[in-house]
């Protein structure tokens, strides 16, 4: 099965991940995934290492919206700052949780991150926030 390397430089971007993280993750070097531009192609196990790492515990609200999610719903935040991954997610879901924002997080911390999260803080979320939230993650079809 051919990858092209278009789909594995977005997921990579999608999850807040670089190329050097990738390859310290993973343990393949560094010159051989930034080669697999040169060849436009990816091995299908890449891809497979890629879609389980775990996302990153400290964010910035930079790398989300390098990821896709609007400035706007960053305006009070200082976008370089490091922040606890479940820390944005819930405050971020408290401001704004529409279908945008469930669907971004899903693909940029992944469905357990987001159900540990509200699972873990559920005493400071509203029952409708979880209900909607869950719904999105169980309707949600992984990116194959």
């Amino acid at each position: 099965m051919k990858i092209e390397h278009i789909e594995f430089e977005t997921l990579l971007k999608n999850r807040g991940i670089n190329k050097k993280i990738f390859s310290n993750y993973t343990k393949i070097s560094y010159n051989t995934v930034t080669g697999w531009k040169k060849k436009n192609k990816v091995p299908h196990y890449a891809m497979i290492l890629l879609k389980t790492m775990p996302p990153p515990k400290t964010v910035t609200a930079k790398q989300l919206i390098d990821a896709g999610m609007p400035r706007a719903i960053f305006w009070n935040n200082n976008l370089r700052k490091e922040i606890p991954s479940d820390i944005l997610i819930i405050s971020t879901l408290k401001r704004s949780y529409n279908d945008f924002v469930i669907h971004n997080f899903i693909n940029f911390f992944g469905k357990e991150m987001l159900q540990e999260t509200l699972i873990k803080h559920r005493n400071h979320l509203s029952d409708k926030l979880i209900q909607t939230v869950m719904t999105k993650i169980n309707t949600k079809r992984t990116p194959s």
